[in-house]
């Protein structure tokens, strides 16, 4: 009876654990180029988990307990992850000399009414990031896998560049000892992300020409 309880008791505390970690997006600065320019921007989140309302919005990846069961984590803030993106991409944007004006969108947006609310910032140039996938997960090794789609339009909102950025990263962790510091890595990893998109000399010339 007393293995059973330890056990019961060891699980409780290993399915809290994976439950209740929280990873910080809202506050990673990246080295963005000194565009100096009006930017309007948006992300807008169809990731199939929040598409499907499998995952809530302020999802970020999954937690592996030790036998392997998936427990979804979220931002540090609670606050949708896209809002978390565009806050720290701004805030990037900003401190290098640009101007951002911030459009917070929904999953179930449609993208052309998206681009009207860009249009109505009134920026030179209008940056629409669409989220297709963004979460990590692994057990022990945890990997990143990301898509994301940047469309680069004019004021007017005619389309001047559309790229793709996707691909799977591993981040950090083992099987023999877990994740790790995984709260470092994963915002890290995202920082990386974001200057390797700003510094895409196809994007770049996009958003300064």
């Amino acid at each position: 009876m007393k293995i059973r309880i330890g056990y019961f008791l060891a699980l409780c505390l290993l399915v809290s654990c994976a439950i209740s970690r929280k990873v910080e997006y809202e506050n990673v600065y990246a080295n963005v180029p000194a565009f100096s320019q009006r930017i309007g921007l948006a992300i807008w989140d169809q990731r199939e988990q929040v598409l499907k309302d499998a995952r809530k919005p302020d999802f970020v990846g999954y937690m592996r307990s030790g036998v392997g069961i998936a427990y979804p984590m979220g931002t540090s803030n609670g606050m949708p992850l896209t809002d978390d993106m565009s806050s720290s991409i701004s805030n990037s944007l900003s401190k290098k000399g640009s101007t951002v004006a911030v459009v917070n969108t929904q999953s179930n947006e449609k993208e052309p009414k998206i681009v009207d609310q860009l249009k109505n910032t009134k920026n030179n140039r209008l940056m629409l990031i669409t989220c297709r996938q963004f979460h990590t997960d692994g057990y022990g090794e945890i990997s990143l896998m990301y898509d994301l789609q940047v469309s680069i339009y004019s004021q007017g909102g005619d389309l001047i560049k559309q790229k793709a950025f996707s691909g799977k990263r591993v981040l950090g962790g083992s099987v023999a000892w877990g994740p790790g510091k995984y709260k470092r890595y994963m915002p890290e990893a995202f920082r990386k992300l974001v200057e390797e998109i700003f510094n895409d000399q196809e994007i770049a010339s996009a958003l300064q020409n």
